[in-house]
């Protein structure tokens, strides 16, 4: 009852259905390929180029900032070197002389000639130094590196300017860039009564206010003072850029004016940054314009590589479908058809059709063709033909062998003994018919009592007996409490045998002894002969023999006979376990002692006893 119960419970459970082949190799292929190229994809589009750009934009502020404290200290010190002629008092004591009268006009230029040339000649910071008196502007002293004409660019484009200045109630120092030039302007007062009486116009040297700037030749540098539309280039080639609209939109930035502040301004090309600080004399504004192409070059060969990837992968992905549908799922698809219609009864059918994509599946293919054939061959002819060829062996043998008929003709051979009146005849008859008896066991035992076991051995004793005579002695020492002891049928005779033709017919004379006693809490049957004494060789022979392995089994003679004795030491073992068992040794240099040893009781402690020891005693059990 409770195995139907668990027979139709399992019965209404819902088996799923396993996924397909070809969707897990699909779901493979998206996992190895896809998913990784997707991961790859989103971290350089997303982190990796973010990270890209802001390292680059920390970058241009970080030289933005150096560029433009460069400049302001360049700055600063021709401010304070031309603050110096005021301090130094020198033009200032030379123009009240001259004003006085106590020198003329050409003393007046020799001195303040002579001082231009010693502060701004002799420095290569600076390549012009003009000075006018405030009531003469018109009349110049002036010290220049270049050459004299460059006296008419002063006229043209820096005079109205410091004209302008002049004119100012004012002591600060002015910055000015002028086309492309950048000049310092100043009135010089008396430090007196603080009298005005004459400007300082001084030319900045530019190769000397870029040197030393180390900055990324990708980036384009520039800076205003107070006035954008007087932008000062670091390369001079800038120009030519044709960057406008980006400037345009700096200018805009720059007219509010700011202080320590990065702006960012950018179009579709360049990106600009524009950087503000508020020093005492001026109001300096540093930018870096860089077009994108370029600082951002390594980005765009990443967009290349992604986008030569993509091309790659896409076609590889589209064969690898294509490879997995024709090299794979379409065959398994074909072999699994084959199967069914073979399940439906059609035993011999063949896949056929177009060959197989691989070699793989060609094998397969044809290992199922043949084994098809085979079944049907099988079921058609073979199969038939061997069953009915077998079942009258099997009833022929039956005939032949059957054990009525042994046992009728020995009891027929015996009476004839009797009534001639030949007792040993007849003895040896009833002993061989024991022994065929107990071979054939009729009863099917497979556990017999070892009283009946000992009735064969004495059967066995008896008919060698009548052989050998009185050059054969049989001892026996068996303690009678273990007669009724159940032990393997067929486990005596084979070591009783082996005895006999390995010892006593190789010296045609001896003693066999059998002892049964308890030892231990094990069974100990042991048979000892003489005879010839056992070398090493021949007991580790002996001992391959036992333990079954190939070639050790002795051929001729004694083939029989080592089979016997190993199919006594497998049974024992089988059925009482590996450390029981039968085993041939040398004994006391007289002879050899043949030792079954086995339980006392049949060990039933586990599961796989109890079940053994039923099967074994039961009848029933072939």
């Amino acid at each position: 009852m409770k195995r139907g119960r668990g027979k139709n419970k399992n019965k209404g459970k819902i088996m799923k259905k396993p996924v397909s082949l070809r969707r897990r190799l699909l779901f493979l292929v998206v996992i190895c390929w896809i998913v990784p190229v997707m991961i790859i994809f989103l971290f350089m589009t997303l982190y990796y180029r973010k990270n890209v750009m802001d390292k680059t934009e920390i970058s241009m502020e970080e030289g933005l900032r150096n560029f433009t404290s460069f400049h302001a200290q360049k700055i600063d010190e021709a401010i304070a070197i031309s603050k110096k002629t005021s301090y130094e008092l020198v033009i200032e004591k030379t123009w009240k002389k001259y004003k006085w009268g106590a020198i003329s006009d050409a003393q007046f230029y020799k001195e303040v000639i002579g001082n231009l040339k010693s502060r701004y000649y002799n420095d290569n910071r600076f390549i012009i130094s003009v000075f006018y008196l405030s009531e003469a502007p018109n009349r110049l002293y002036y010290t220049s590196r270049e050459p004299v004409s460059y006296i008419n660019t002063y006229n043209n484009y820096v005079k109205a300017k410091a004209n302008n200045i002049t004119e100012q109630n004012t002591s600060d120092a002015h910055v000015e860039v002028i086309n492309g030039r950048v000049y310092i302007i100043r009135n010089l007062y008396t430090t007196t009564n603080y009298t005005k009486f004459g400007t300082l116009v001084v030319e900045l040297n530019t190769d000397k206010l870029f040197e030393g700037i180390a900055l990324n030749k990708d980036y384009e540098l520039g800076f205003f003072v107070d006035d954008t539309d007087s932008m000062v280039l670091y390369d001079a080639h800038a120009k030519d850029v044709g960057m406008p609209s980006i400037v345009n939109k700096l200018k805009l930035r720059y007219s509010t004016r700011l202080n320590r502040k990065i702006e960012k301004v950018e179009d579709s090309v360049y990106t600009a940054l524009i950087y503000q600080q508020k020093f005492d004399d001026y109001h300096l504004g540093a930018v870096l314009i860089a077009n994108k192409a370029v600082i951002y070059s390594e980005l765009i060969a990443l967009s290349y590589i992604m986008v030569l990837i993509f091309l790659i992968i896409i076609p590889v992905f589209i064969y690898m479908l294509y490879f997995i549908a024709r090299h794979i799922t379409a065959p398994i698809g074909r072999m699994i058809e084959a199967s069914k219609e073979m399940e439906q009864g059609k035993i011999g059918m063949q896949i056929g059709g177009d060959p197989m994509p691989n070699a793989e599946f060609s094998y397969l293919s044809d290992s199922f063709d043949r084994m098809s054939s085979e079944v049907k061959y099988l079921f058609d002819c073979v199969y038939n033909e061997k069953l009915a060829r077998k079942e009258a062996k099997i009833i022929a043998l039956q005939s032949q062998i059957n054990p009525h008929f042994l046992n009728n003709t020995l009891e027929m051979m015996n009476w004839q003994a009797r009534m001639t009146g030949d007792v040993a005849v007849s003895k040896m008859i009833e002993a061989l018919g024991t022994l065929l008896d107990y071979s054939m066991d009729r009863s099917n035992k497979k556990l017999i009592n070892l009283a009946e076991e000992l009735r064969c051995a004495d059967a066995y004793f008896y008919i060698i007996s009548m052989r050998f005579g009185q050059r054969l002695r049989v001892e026996k020492e068996v303690d009678r409490d273990l007669l009724q002891l159940q032990v393997p049928q067929l486990i005596l005779q084979p070591v009783l045998e082996n005895a006999v033709v390995h010892g006593i017919e190789e010296v045609k004379s001896g003693t066999i002894k059998m002892k049964v006693y308890k030892e231990n809490g094990n069974v100990i049957l042991q048979v000892i002969n003489s005879g010839k004494i056992m070398n090493q060789e021949e007991v580790e022979r002996i001992k391959d023999i036992l333990e079954g392995k190939t070639g050790s089994i002795t051929a001729g003679k004694g083939k029989h006979i080592s089979l016997g004795i190993r199919n006594v030491n497998e049974r024992i073992k089988l059925i009482y376990g590996e450390e029981y068992g039968l085993t041939i040794l040398p004994y006391e240099e007289v002879g050899v002692a043949s030792t079954i040893t086995i339980p006392y009781e049949i060990p039933v402690d586990s599961e796989k006893g109890k079940l053994l020891y039923n099967i074994l005693n039961n009848p029933n059990f072939k």
